[in-house]
């Protein structure tokens, strides 16, 4: 699982006080309730500063990995275009060896 997928099913484990029992359980099966759904929100955006849309949610489906999905999605659309451009700018500038070891350090 993604580090966003356990922070995720953190936070679904404190709105809905139960953990996950599978990356495809849906949110209010596994006993979220309207309130919960609101705690879980504020969470995503207390973690990363992104609000979620509740519409992807349902159309992802909202399991654990439908929510990492989206919150993923959102920090992507979020992104500072200047930000990015940065990192691309760097990545240009390091050798294929460079970029193979800095990968090897991330796994």
């Amino acid at each position: 699982m993604s580090e966003i997928g356990e922070v995720v099913a953190r936070l679904w484990t404190e709105a809905v006080g139960v953990a996950p029992a599978g990356p495809e359980v849906d949110f209010f099966e596994a006993g979220g309730t309207s309130l919960a759904l609101v705690r879980f929100l504020a969470g995503v955006q207390d973690a990363y500063g992104v609000e979620l849309p509740l519409d992807r949610l349902f159309t992802a489906g909202f399991t654990l990995n439908g929510a990492a999905a989206a919150v993923e999605q959102s920090l992507v659309e979020s992104a500072d275009l200047a930000e990015l451009e940065s990192l691309e700018a760097e990545l240009d500038g390091l050798s294929d060896e460079e970029i193979r070891a800095l990968l090897a350090e991330g796994a």
